[in-house]
């Protein structure tokens, strides 16, 4: 097992644009035990048991790329108001449209549509994408079952 040295993302998986085939092609990920850990400590959580991603890279015109799919993830976390162990799952949907950095088309706004990303230089890094897409996919009040707050009080 090697660590993720300090300062690179954790999980890092490069994708060169110009050696995407025309048509698109699919892409399988999966986090090794280093990665897991540098991710449940940059995410403040106990730990992920598990995280894996199937996607789709399509490129498209003007040196942009399409990336869909989507993301699994076991995670070990706290119930915020028991602190009782528990775990979350994660099935989490993964769309996102990287445009090369310069790039000023128009975006459209459409609930749809995928999230932007600009990049620079000739690859994108989709496992940072996969990244991102935890974190926002995290339950940010995880609680344990039948766990309430004193009085009735909800968050």
């Amino acid at each position: 097992m090697s660590a993720v040295p300090p300062g690179a993302p954790e999980f890092s998986r490069r994708v060169t644009v110009a050696a995407l085939r025309p048509g698109g092609e699919a892409l399988s990920l999966e986090a090794a035990e280093a990665e897991r850990a540098a991710l449940a400590r940059r995410l403040g959580i106990e730990a992920v048991r598990s995280l894996s991603a199937e996607l789709v890279l399509t490129p498209k015109a003007k040196g942009a790329v399409s990336v869909r799919g989507k993301v699994r993830a076991t995670l070990d976390r706290s119930c915020v108001v028991t602190l009782e162990p528990l775990v979350e799952e994660i099935d989490a949907p993964l769309a996102i449209l990287f445009r090369p950095d310069g790039d000023d088309a128009e975006v459209a706004l459409d609930a749809e549509a995928e999230d932007e990303e600009p990049y620079h230089g000739a690859a994108i890094d989709v496992g940072e994408a996969v990244a991102q897409t935890l974190a926002l996919a995290l339950d940010p009040w995880p609680r344990a079952a039948g766990a309430s707050l004193p009085d009735g009080q909800t968050r």
